[in-house]
This record gives C-alpha cells, sequence and structure tokens, in this order.
C-alpha cells in the first residue's frame, strides 16, 4: 500500500517516467497521462494498473486503465465523486453503482467477487478533454474459485450483468435488448465463457462489450458462425493459424453486442503461455516480430513495448518498491477486412520496506 506521501498517481508515476520507453508513451502522450493521473488517489497503485497501445499509430501515446476493487481506498473515491465535480472521472452512474453494489450482500459484485475496470480514452481524445472511462465488470481470477464466498461467476448471469452495466451507465433499466444477448449466450455454449463485460457511457451506442475467453482456436470458425458475426471468417483462421505455436491455443473474443445483434468489429485476444506475472520477454519479441512481418503493427510501436517487460527496485519518498512490469496480451483488432493490432502493458508497484 502506498501511503501519503504520494499527493496523487501522477506524483508517483512521474518518479517512475524512466521505465515508459519514449516509443510507447512520448511527451505529448505523457502530457495527456498527466492530466488524468494528477486528479486520480495515489491509492489507485494498490492494485495493477495499465495501459492500451494502438501499435498501428505512429503517434506515441497510450490508454490508461485501472482496477477498481469493491470496498476498496479506489473504489471510495469514485464514491465520492459527483457528474457535477468530475463528469470526466466517473460519468454519472459509476458513483451510486458501487454504493449499491458495496451495500446489498446479493449484488452481482457480492455474489461474484468480481471488479471493475475503468478504461479511459486518452490517445484520440483532445488533450485535457477525454469522455468518462469505459466501465468493466471483470470476472474473479479461476484460482479464486474455491472461495468459499465466490460461488458464482459472471458468465453465470447475464441479465444481472446487463442490468449492473446499465446501472453503472446510467442508461436506465431495460435499455440493453436482452435477445441478442441471449442468443450470444447461446452460441457460445461448451465452447467459452464470458469473463469481461463493459459499456462506454461516452458514446452514443448502448453497445456491451462482451471477453469471451477459452474459446481454442479450433473452435473459433465454428462460434464466429453460431454468432452470425458478418466478417471475414476464413481470414480469422488464417491469422489465428499464422501465430499458432506462439500464443496459447485458446482465443478471447471481443465482441460488441447491439439490438441488432453482434457488431463487424472482432477482436481477437492472444495471450503467451505463460503466467501473468511472468516477464517474459524473449518470447514475446519473437510474437512482436511475427506480427510486424504480416504487416499488422509498425515496428517502432512494437520494439517500444518489446521494452516495456521486467522488473525493477525503486526507491519511493516512503521505502522501497519492486516495480513489476508485463505485457498481458495483444489483441487483433479485425473490422471490415482491415487488421491492426494493440498491445496491453500492465504495472504493478509494490512495497517492499
Amino acid at each position: 500500500m502506498i501511503d501519503a506521501e504520494y499527493r496523487s498517481l501522477y506524483s508517483l508515476l512521474e518518479e517512475l517516467r524512466g521505465l515508459f520507453p519514449h516509443a510507447l508513451i512520448g511527451d505529448a502522450g505523457w502530457k495527456r497521462l498527466e492530466a488524468l493521473t494528477a486528479r486520480l488517489p495515489v491509492c489507485m497503485a494498490d492494485a495493477r494498473f495499465g495501459f492500451e497501445f494502438d501499435l498501428c499509430d505512429a503517434s506515441p501515446m497510450a490508454d490508461f486503465a485501472a482496477v477498481v476493487p469493491p470496498g476498496s481506498r479506489t473504489a471510495a473515491f469514485y464514491q465520492e465523486l459527483t457528474e457535477a465535480s468530475a463528469p470526466d472521472l466517473a460519468g454519472p452512474g459509476l458513483g451510486t453503482f458501487l454504493t449499491k453494489q458495496e451495500k446489498d450482500p446479493r449484488s452481482l459484485l457480492n455474489r461474484t467477487g468480481a471488479s471493475i475496470i475503468l478504461e479511459y480514452d486518452l490517445a484520440r481524445a483532445t488533450p485535457g478533454r477525454h469522455g468518462p472511462p469505459g466501465i468493466f465488470i471483470v470476472s474473479r481470477n479461476p484460482s479464486d474459485r474455491d472461495d468459499p464466498r465466490n460461488h458464482e461467476a459472471i458468465h453465470d448471469d447475464p441479465a444481472g450483468l446487463v442490468a449492473a452495466l446499465e446501472s453503472a451507465a446510467c442508461w436506465g433499466t431495460g435499455v440493453v435488448d436482452m435477445r441478442p444477448v441471449d442468443e450470444v449466450w447461446a452460441a457460445m455454449a461448451g465452447s467459452g465463457m464470458v469473463i469481461q463485460a463493459g459499456v462506454m457511457p461516452g458514446r452514443t451506442t448502448h453497445a456491451i462489450r462482451l471477453i469471451i475467453q477459452g474459446v481454442h482456436r479450433q473452435q473459433v470458425a465454428e462460434v464466429l458462425k453460431r454468432l452470425r458475426w458478418n466478417g471475414d471468417i476464413p481470414r480469422v483462421v488464417a491469422a489465428l493459424q499464422d501465430l499458432a505455436g506462439l500464443v496459447k491455443p485458446q482465443t478471447g473474443l471481443s465482441i460488441d453486442v447491439t439490438g441488432q445483434g453482434v457488431s463487424p468489429r472482432l477482436g481477437l485476444e492472444l495471450f503467451r503461455p505463460i503466467e501473468w506475472h511472468q516477464t517474459d520477454p524473449a518470447g514475446w519479441k519473437v510474437l512482436f516480430d511475427r506480427l510486424v512481418e504480416k504487416g499488422w503493427c509498425l515496428a517502432a510501436r512494437v520494439d517500444g513495448l518489446a521494452e516495456w517487460p521486467g522488473l525493477e527496485m525503486f526507491f519511493g519518498r516512503d521505502g522501497v518498491y519492486k516495480v513489476r512490469q508485463t505485457v498481458n496480451h495483444v489483441k487483433l483488432v479485425i473490422d471490415r477486412g482491415v487488421v491492426h493490432v494493440k498491445g496491453y502493458a500492465a504495472m504493478d508497484v509494490m512495497r517492499t520496506s
């Protein structure tokens, strides 16, 4: 736990600036990150936080994401915000949603042990004028499923999951058409499960983003057919085959669901066959080289991401910290025939003394 010696999350990050490759976050990108994190509490570093990089964009910018565990100091910070005081930090419904979920023992978060991830879109926004964050409900770690307090998964209650997202986004009950959502659950039966679901309150479309994990590479084509995805399935199969042996055989499917069904945008979330805490710089570099070879991303950007993994000791204002930097996964985004890659990196700041 990081104490009050740091007045904001940015006051910590500025001391770690040397760990951020400039190919990933240049000076302009850093100013955008500063404008946001200077308004966020340093307790956000009590949990992992991370960054999304568009590896096809030559501009060294990043989006920012942080975990908000229910009942945490970070959750308390968001519960105290109002739409009038900080509409771009939380949106209109997040604080009330967190409070209700915390107080109700039968709420989705309490029943499932799920957490919240907030994703701030900084790279595409006007500097200092980003919209409210995307709000994702994230299933607990599979290793925690034997915890007697947590017997359910968010996948087990699609109606409750959608209702929770409507509440978090302040959309109102029943805004989301459940029929396409139920069709998605039927289509993935026996092939995968939803481990994340999110909404983007700052966007005009009332879409639900679902992250389906555990779909084996050989089952992806069939699942996409059952989802009635209107895209180039052979291209998806070929892309996965091009990366066989470099990533886990289980693929994550990122889909947007609206009243019209599954949108044309498809994300393929790909992970290295390692544990989440392992840095594996050599293995990631081989994968990155293949992505560049295929023409799906820019060499300069992935070279920056290749510099990210590592473990450093940091002498902070109030003690010694261990900083672990890992690449979580890459995502192939296929939208109307165009393929591009995003990279997702995490940082853990752990006090040792």
